[in-house]
């Protein structure tokens, strides 16, 4: 667990270069969140600090106040993969083992990290056995045994579910013959399903996790994975109340159905309005602080720092108007917190429609943005330019990936030309979120001026943009991801030609074959020339459009002590470490 040592801003800092993500994927950040919320030059305050908090007693009631920015889409970990939902679901559920503040993995649920040397992994690696710890409990205080984790890994394999993880985890599917990891029932599996339906329902038929005992959860893999471990850090693998599930159907999720085992519990969801979540008496952890979370669900940044101001939120994220705001009052000033994020925000441009399916006019596209533009004029140096989709601060980044594209206006409309394609007309699709609209309503008209062509704006509610996305029924969007974990497996092979996150239907042979090779690959270094080589591919035949990273800006009332900023949290800052906060003299 993390250090019970208050402060009132840890690691201001963090990582290098990112984004608050735009898009919808859990990795994949928020739709309706910002895509401009940062640090920016020329703001003081606590950022790039560490500052000591000051003295007090704390409040007798310990609320804290935080914006969601929409309705969270599912609090189902089996189903969730956009930051709102995530947000919620990370706080209400806890796995094996997670991600410390340091990106080193530690025991949560289990009682060690599983390693040859203890004996969790089998000397071939195809087995990975994790003993639970003693006395675990639901929020409702029944006991949590193993047989909910095997569980929760059956319901990830649901026909209907539609999580678009699932592609991640095939590889607890059953062995192949006589254990050889180079002969996996996946690809029997991958042979006999006519579709990735027809996959799931077999993988749940030969899915290898069993619970030997109460205590004791075993995954049997189908190859050697080098990520494995970081995969069983995710909300997919999280355990899950089957009884509760059976007994309530769709509505299991919901307050009074829903049991967890994190370190708060579900007390008020109010659709679209506000939810609220009370601290989990039976949380097997350090004790929490927290009494509560109060969320709002305010799409709009604007609105959002005004409440921020009325003293209705205890942290926000800012907009580039906000932050302009915010470099003029030195109160404000004071409060002002910025770090990084490990993030992409992207345009996908859909290869399955019949304007994109031609490289050389996904490219034109590409190239026809000022990148430095967007992030010094539109978001007000929130940013930083981006051309490869692996961000500064991860595994695989490569700073000059897509510099072809850089100061390519001229390139751009040739291409466009050579491929007939003058004069074409695009739709853009955006949630309706403020600062989603501001993106797009830029790319509209860098398009439109720098390629002659006309660009319609779609702004959609963002449920009904969720959607869209997920189901790639858009021609041109606005999306992104941020990291799980730090290693390029994370990044790049959900552009495989066969994955369910493949929003933009991206497809090459090649760069499928890299990504299958990668995957089995356990020398590191051989791993990262593979996907290097996938990366390339990708970016080069304008499978994505990276367009920024950005860091985080966030004010932080000064009563919210232990706040610890992360590149990975959701759309709420700290929120991977709620445990953390303490509040004190709040007026």
């Amino acid at each position: 667990m993390a250090s019970r040592k208050r402060t009132r801003i840890r690691a201001s800092v963090i990582a290098w270069f990112a984004i608050l993500a735009l898009g919808l994927v859990a990795c994949d950040g928020d739709s309706s969140a910002p895509p401009t919320e940062g640090a920016s030059p020329g703001v003081t305050g606590t950022s790039g600090t560490s500052e000591a908090s000051p003295t007090g007693t704390p409040d007798a009631e310990q609320v804290l106040r935080a914006n969601l920015t929409s309705e969270p889409s599912t609090l189902d970990p089996q189903r969730a993969s956009d930051q709102v939902s995530l947000t919620v679901v990370r706080n209400l559920y806890s796995g094996l083992i997670r991600l410390d503040e340091q990106d080193a993995l530690v025991p949560d649920l289990a009682e060690e990290v599983p390693s040859v040397e203890n004996g969790g992994i089998s000397e071939d690696g195809l087995t990975y056995t994790f003993h639970l710890r003693e006395g675990l409990t639901w929020s409702d205080g029944s006991p949590l045994v193993a047989q909910a984790f095997v569980d929760g890994a059956r319901r990830l394999f649901q026909p209907g579910l539609d999580n678009s993880y699932v592609d991640f985890y095939r590889i607890i599917a059953a062995p192949g013959p006589d254990g050889d990891a180079n002969v996996a029932a996946q690809e029997a599996l991958l042979t006999e399903a006519e579709n990735l339906a027809d996959l799931d329902e077999l993988v749940m038929e030969n899915l290898s996790v069993e619970a030997p005992d109460d205590r004791t959860v075993v995954y049997h893999l189908n190859r050697r994975s080098p990520e494995f471990l970081s995969l069983a850090s995710l909300w997919p693998l999280y355990p899950v109340r089957q009884d509760l599930i059976d007994q309530h159907g769709d509505r299991w999720t919901e307050a009074g159905n829903l049991v967890g085992n994190g370190r708060f519990a579900l007390d008020v969801w109010a659709h679209s309005e506000r939810l609220r979540l009370v601290r989990n008496e039976h949380w097997h952890g350090d004790p929490v602080s927290l009494d509560a979370i109060e969320f709002d669900m305010i799409d709009d940044t604007a609105v959002a720092f005004l409440a921020y101001q009325n003293n209705e939120l205890d942290v926000v994220l800012l907009g580039p108007a906000q932050l302009v705001q915010v470099r003029g009052n030195e109160t404000l000033r004071e409060e002002f917190v910025g770090y990084a994020q490990l993030a992409t925000i992207a345009v996908y441009l859909n290869s399955a429609d019949p304007l994109f399916s031609d490289t050389r006019v996904r490219q034109a596209f590409v190239g026809a943005v000022d990148r430095n533009e967007y992030a010094n004029a539109v978001l007000e140096g929130n940013a930083l330019p981006a051309y490869s989709w692996i961000p500064p601060g991860m595994p695989g980044h490569e700073s000059e990936i897509g510099l072809q594209y850089e100061d390519a206006v001229d390139a751009s409309r040739a291409l466009l030309s050579e491929a007939g394609a003058e004069g074409a007309e695009v739709t853009l699709m955006v949630p309706e979120a403020s600062t989603a609209v501001l993106a797009a309503e830029w790319l509209q008209a860098q398009w439109q001026e720098n390629l002659d062509v006309t660009v319609t704006l779609d702004v959609r509610e963002t449920a009904a943009f969720r959607s869209a996305y997920a189901a790639g029924e858009f021609q041109a969007t606005i999306g992104g991801w941020s990291a799980d974990y730090p290693d390029p497996q994370n990044w790049l092979p959900p552009f495989a030609s066969n994955s369910p996150l493949n929003f933009g239907n991206y497809s090459n042979p090649r760069f499928d074959e890299l990504i299958a090779e990668a995957a089995q690959e356990v020398d590191f270094d051989a791993r990262l020339a593979l996907y290097d080589e996938a990366h390339r591919l990708l970016v080069d035949e304008a499978g994505i459009m990276p367009l920024n990273y950005q860091i985080r800006a966030t004010l932080v009332k000064p009563w919210v002590q232990g706040l610890v900023p992360s590149p990975r949290e959701g759309v709420v800052p700290g929120d991977l470490y709620l445990e953390e906060i303490l509040i004190a003299g709040r007026p």
